[in-house]
C-alpha cells in the first residue's frame, strides 16, 4: 500500500512584523522540506507553512518554535484578518464596541464594517477630527486640549472615556496622532486607547511610512491590541 500525496498548509496571523524582522526571528526554521512564507500589509502579517508529504512530527516542531518565538505577535491560527478576528471575538462574547477616531479618520470602523455580522458588535464609530468635535461629541475637556494638545496621552484617554460613557458599550478604541507633520520628529506619532472603562490602556507609538501607511498601521495596531487585551482577560478566568 502506498501513501497518497497530500499538501499540508497552516496559516498564522501576526501583527507588528515586517519581512526583515520576520526573517531575523524565524528565517532559520525553513528546511528543504518545509516552506514558510510571510507577507504583510500595514504590519498585519500572514505566515503560511506548507509542504507535500511532510513528516507530522517535523511540522509540529516547526509550529511550536514559531509560536514560542512569535507569541507576542500572533493573534490567531485561523486565516482571518484583524477586523474579522475582532468581530468574531466580540460576537462570541456578546459584547459591543464603540470607536472614536481622529488620525485614522474612520478606517477602523470601515474595516470592521467590511466583516459580515459586524452590526452585532459595532455600536458606533465617531470621527472627531476637529477639536470642537472632541469636546462636543466625546466631552474631552477644552482645558485638556489647551494644555496638552489634541495629540497627547491625556486627550486620547479623554476620548476613550467619552466613547465608553454609554453603558451599552463594553469595549472602546480611540486614536489621535500625526499622520504627517512639518516637524519630521513628530510624523508618525500616535496615541491609541483600547479596552473597557475599568481596564483600558493608552499606548504611545511611532510609525514609519507615508501619511496613509501611518494611518493604516494605527488602525491595525488598535484592533490588534484590543484582541490581545480581550484574550488576556479571558485567560485570567
Amino acid at each position: 500500500m502506498t501513501n497518497k500525496e497530500y499538501v499540508y498548509k497552516c496559516v498564522l496571523r501576526t501583527f507588528g512584523l515586517d519581512s526583515t524582522r520576520f526573517e531575523k526571528i524565524c528565517g532559520d526554521l525553513r528546511t528543504k522540506d518545509i516552506s514558510i512564507d510571510f507577507t504583510e500589509d500595514g504590519l498585519d502579517g500572514t505566515i503560511t507553512i506548507s509542504k507535500n508529504n511532510v513528516d507530522a512530527i517535523a511540522l509540529e516542531s516547526i509550529l511550536t518554535k514559531i509560536n514560542v518565538r512569535l507569541e507576542d505577535y500572533i493573534y490567531t491560527d485561523k486565516d482571518m484578518d484583524l477586523a474579522e478576528c475582532l468581530v468574531s471575538l466580540l460576537t462570541k462574547k456578546g459584547e459591543m464596541l464603540a470607536v472614536a477616531e481622529s488620525i485614522t479618520g474612520g478606517l477602523i470602523s470601515s474595516s470592521l464594517c467590511e466583516v459580515d455580522g459586524a452590526s452585532k458588535v459595532l455600536y458606533e464609530g465617531i470621527v472627531t477630527y476637529n477639536n470642537g468635535a472632541k469636546v462636543r461629541r466625546l466631552h474631552v475637556p477644552a482645558t485638556t486640549l489647551e494644555e496638552y494638545t489634541a495629540v497627547s496621552k491625556q486627550t486620547c484617554e479623554a476620548m476613550i472615556k467619552g466613547v465608553l460613557a454609554n453603558k451599552e458599550i463594553v469595549y472602546g478604541l480611540a486614536t489621535t496622532g500625526y499622520a504627517s507633520h512639518q516637524d519630521d520628529a513628530l510624523s508618525g506619532l500616535v496615541y491609541i486607547g483600547y479596552g473597557s472603562l475599568t481596564n483600558f490602556k493608552i499606548d504611545e507609538v511611532m510609525f514609519k511610512g507615508s501619511r496613509n501607511e501611518v494611518r493604516k498601521k494605527a488602525c491595525n495596531y488598535a484592533m490588534f491590541k484590543l484582541i490581545k487585551l480581550i484574550d488576556s482577560v479571558e485567560r485570567t478566568y
